[in-house]
């Protein structure tokens, strides 16, 4: 699985890669990077740049706009 942070480095986007981070290292999937991509031009290929942060999973966009919480990230991620 690819993860891919949409986001010009704000706290909110920091927060995502963050939690990303934290639950995959929680359930044992320590060996998958997460990338932040803040090119501005890519980002809007998938979204408005005001919707920032954004979450790709495998090429798709999952949410924008938002820090899911916890429990939606970890239905996700797992």
């Amino acid at each position: 699985m690819k993860f891919e942070v949409l986001g010009t480095g704000c706290y909110k986007c920091i927060q995502l890669e963050t939690l990303i981070n934290e639950i995959l290292a929680g359930l044992g999937k320590s060996g998958i990077n997460v990338i932040r991509s803040s090119d501005e031009s890519y980002i809007r290929k998938f979204m408005p740049l005001d919707e920032i942060p954004g979450l790709l999973i495998d090429g798709r966009l999952v949410c924008a706009g938002i820090v899911p919480d916890r429990d939606t990230l970890y239905e996700w991620l797992k």
